[in-house]
């Protein structure tokens, strides 16, 4: 009986191994995440709102926005390489009743010309996909489709970037900026006099810079001190009197000395392409 008592004591234990239950149920399957690089590029329709509001106060009626808001989702095996991002751009938005969600005025050059840099990174496009909202005009009471949905997103693909350094940019102040790295890869940027804007800003706080050509290879712009420390701006966009697009950099301080930097990140090569959107009898909320 001793002898017993001591094997039993020496053989190893499990903890927790008498509280198994014995089934015949499989492992359950790991959950794998959604990844959304995969594919060819396309649009997909996430999500969509109506809000309607009204008012007895005109004033505040008048700064009512009543809308139709739609969210959707970009993904494509490219998706990494999106570099710049354009708006959704209806051309036919027509609900079921016949009525037109567009009007002339619904878009400005701007809106359907304009990129911004993409934000995210590849992990999370890879995740989640690209997401995009579009807002417009509310459908007519009793509708319950849209019949047809046309339009397309603009994406700016690229691969390689490279960073060119302009010494003193404030030398340029009014004119292109010289620079022969500029010259090879076919971009013109100009420093824009504050004269020259729509909304003129405080000269001593802001530099305007207007990408003549090429606007959509350059990726950012950065600006830095004279022992290259990031010097904060915040941008954006701004139009000349003569209407062209560029964009305004403000900094808090007063930074302007010729020590300035700027660096410009650019993609040597870029593909601008249209990513159509083209759907039908979508139901309504």
């Amino acid at each position: 009986m001793f002898y017993l008592v001591l094997l039993l004591w020496w053989l190893p234990q499990v903890p927790g191994a008498a509280a198994q239950p014995v089934t015949d149920e499989p492992p359950a399957e790991p959950v794998v995440a959604p990844t959304y690089d995969e594919g060819p590029l396309q649009v997909e329709l996430l999500a969509m709102r109506e809000i309607r509001l009204r008012s007895t106060d005109p004033d505040l009626a008048a700064r009512m926005r009543p809308e139709l808001g739609m969210q959707f989702r970009i993904r494509g095996e490219r998706l990494t390489q999106v570099v710049r991002q354009g708006n959704v751009i209806f051309t036919e938005l027509v609900d079921d009743t016949g009525q037109v969600l567009l009007d002339e005025d619904t878009y400005t050059e701007a809106d359907r010309t304009g990129t911004r840099p993409m934000m995210m990174p590849a992990e999370r496009l890879r995740g989640e996909g690209l997401i995009v909202l579009a807002r417009n005009k509310l459908s007519a009471r009793g509708a319950l489709k849209l019949k047809r949905m046309r339009g397309a997103i603009r994406l700016i693909l690229a691969d390689a970037t490279e960073k060119v350094t302009i010494e003193n940019p404030l030398q340029y102040y009014g004119k292109r900026i010289a620079d022969p790295r500029l010259e090879a890869l076919g971009v013109e940027v100009q420093i824009v006099s504050v004269e020259e804007l729509e909304i003129e800003p405080p000269a001593n706080r802001c530099i305007a810079l207007w990408y003549v050509t090429k606007g959509d290879n350059i990726q950012r712009a950065s600006f830095y001190d004279g022992a290259m420390r990031p010097i904060p701006a915040r941008d954006s966009p701004a139009l000349r009197k003569s209407g062209e697009l560029c964009q305004l950099y403000y900094f808090d301080a007063t930074p302007f000395n010729d020590e300035m930097q700027l660096v410009l990140e650019i993609h040597p090569q870029i593909d601008d392409v249209s990513l159509p959107i083209e759907m039908d009898d979508v139901e309504l909320p």
